[in-house]
């Protein structure tokens, strides 16, 4: 049971993962459009969808990970 929540966090990371860069494309996009220089428009959405992502794959991966002892369970 225990490594079967374990796929589903990482089917829950691969599924977002995606979605979080092509938001960021579309909002680079935008910015770029709308006049902010590279680094706002191109570099600074990228950069944002790098920390969620890590961040995300952090908590999920505490999450999969479970008890770090056997008092926790």
């Amino acid at each position: 049971m225990d490594r079967a929540h374990a796929k589903t966090m990482l089917f829950v990371l691969l599924g977002t993962v995606p979605v979080v860069v092509v938001g960021a494309g579309v909002v680079s996009f935008l910015l770029l459009r709308a006049g902010y220089g590279l680094v706002v428009g191109a570099l600074l959405p990228f950069a944002v969808s790098l920390l969620l992502v890590a961040a995300l794959g952090a908590v999920l991966g505490r999450a999969a990970g479970g008890p770090r002892n056997r008092n926790d369970v």
